[in-house]
């Protein structure tokens, strides 16, 4: 059987995605934080600098800190793992840290979240890539655990990419690759906006247009 995963690709920004957690990861030696992390840590007004200055958080690898958005997101959680060093970092570790994440949100019940690790020349992970090396280790964790993630939660399990209109088409690429590689072990349906939101985008017949 193969199991299902729903994909939901926007141009929104990640603080208006209609999900329960929002995921991102942090490095132990960039300071100030940067990317998604820098920008929560923003938006709850140096909270994570905060934990940070108290070493509540250090950013190394796989450690996972849950908290509040204290209302200043759609998400009403934030899910903070950590990265290790950033020279350490890859597309080889990111795909590592997928079923690592798959199975943590399993342990919490949450099935609906917006994945945003970084990328880019500094990190030598392109968008692109990054997108389908976490799907293909969040398809590697099901392999690995297929008795218990069967059931209502994998069924339900919905993923959310939001990365803005510009890198739209690098998403939507990384996905579509994934969806490609994974054929047989995974029913990946992906969602996407009109046309009218994200300019010209090439409609992909893999593509399940939502509403």
């Amino acid at each position: 059987m193969r199991l299902p995963v729903n994909i939901i690709l926007t141009t929104a920004e990640i603080e208006l995605q209609e999900c329960d957690v929002l995921v991102t990861g942090f490095f132990q030696d960039e300071r100030p934080l940067k990317g998604t992390s820098g920008w929560i840590d923003w938006r709850l007004n140096g909270h994570l600098s905060r934990f940070l200055i108290g070493k509540s958080l250090a950013g190394t690898w796989k450690e996972t800190v849950l908290i509040p958005s204290q209302g200043r997101m759609i998400p009403g959680l934030i899910l903070l793992l950590g990265l290790g060093k950033v020279k350490e970092y890859s597309s080889l570790r990111v795909r590592e840290l997928s079923p690592y994440l798959l199975s943590t949100l399993q342990k919490l019940g949450i099935s609906s979240l917006c994945i945003s690790f970084p990328y880019g020349e500094a990190y030598n992970v392109d968008c692109a890539k990054l997108i389908q090396v976490v799907i293909e280790g969040i398809s590697d964790g099901m392999n690995q655990n297929k008795l218990e993630i069967e059931g209502s939660w994998v069924t339900n399990l919905r993923i959310h990419f939001a990365e803005g209109e510009e890198k739209f088409p690098e998403v939507l690429m990384g996905v579509q690759t994934a969806k490609s590689i994974l054929e047989s072990q995974m029913d990946i349906r992906v969602f996407i906006p009109t046309s009218d939101e994200i300019g010209t985008v090439s409609r992909e017949s893999l593509v399940t247009r939502g509403p």
